[in-house]
């Protein structure tokens, strides 16, 4: 890779395996503790070159979901992950839900913003936030979306797999939602719904009332999302710069 290519540094101190335990909700004084001890994980960095000129898309990928570059980060492929299996079972189910057609049917004539406004105050107002352990008896489980309405309890992944498939069955595109395992700057570990528009992408959390921007949002570290037939990892991206004093070394021999 040569001295313009791209580096992506993915964020350290974030395991995998963080990710698949639900957050749980903390109270304002809970989110004004002690601050985090700091990641004690080195950083990983995987290098991306710059996509080749004149690469020609195959005319048989279409309808292709773009690569979720949120809060920051840079999305690479993360080719197949542990989390794959759950995330097609969830979002082929419940299509014709009555619990779930009838949520989508008193959002469908709106725009697309509108649309996700409209889901995230809904589905907030309809659904509890409970750990799996408490709600189902059991430690990690991504129900489906007529379950989990059915109950009027779950977990943030829950909750999110709700508002996927209601958007879906109003008439929201597929692969433009998402879902993004991370880590809540004060709560931990999380997991909520991004959606993309023409707009740009949104956040849909069931820990926060209204609908925003990454950027608006701003207190989510995204480290592995998924979408319709692929899932990234995210990383930071950084440009690599000649040291002064390789550069002063290339000039004395001449090169």
């Amino acid at each position: 890779m040569g001295m313009s290519g791209m580096k992506a540094t993915l964020i350290g101190g974030l395991a995998l395996g963080a990710c698949m335990a639900a957050a749980v909700p903390a109270s304002t004084a809970e989110t004004a503790a002690s601050p985090r001890k700091p990641d004690s994980y080195p950083a990983l960095i995987i290098d991306r070159p710059n996509k080749a000129p004149g690469r020609a898309t195959h005319p048989m990928i279409v309808n292709r979901a773009s690569n979720p570059d949120v809060f920051g980060t840079v999305a690479l492929n993360a080719g197949v992950t542990f989390y794959d299996a759950r995330f097609r079972r969830v979002s082929t189910a419940d299509a014709r839900d009555p619990l779930v057609q009838r949520l989508a049917a008193g959002v469908a004539g709106l725009d697309s913003v509108a649309k996700l406004r409209a889901v995230q105050t809904e589905v907030n107002r309809r659904i509890r936030w409970t750990h799996d352990l408490e709600g189902m008896g059991v430690a990690d489980l991504w129900a489906n979306a007529g379950e989990t309405l059915r109950r009027g309890i779950g977990d943030s992944e829950d909750i999110a797999i709700v508002k996927m498939q209601v958007l879906k069955a109003a008439g929201f595109d597929a692969k433009d939602l998402y879902i993004s395992i991370g880590r809540h700057t004060t709560r931990g570990a999380h997991i909520l719904l991004l959606a993309k528009t023409a707009n740009g992408f949104f956040v849909l959390d069931d820990q926060m009332e209204a609908l925003l921007t990454p950027t608006e949002h701003g207190r989510f570290v995204p480290v592995m999302t998924l979408g319709q037939g692929n899932s990234w990892i995210h990383g930071k991206r950084v440009h690599r710069v000649a040291s002064r004093s390789g550069t002063n070394d290339r000039a004395a021999s001449g090169r």
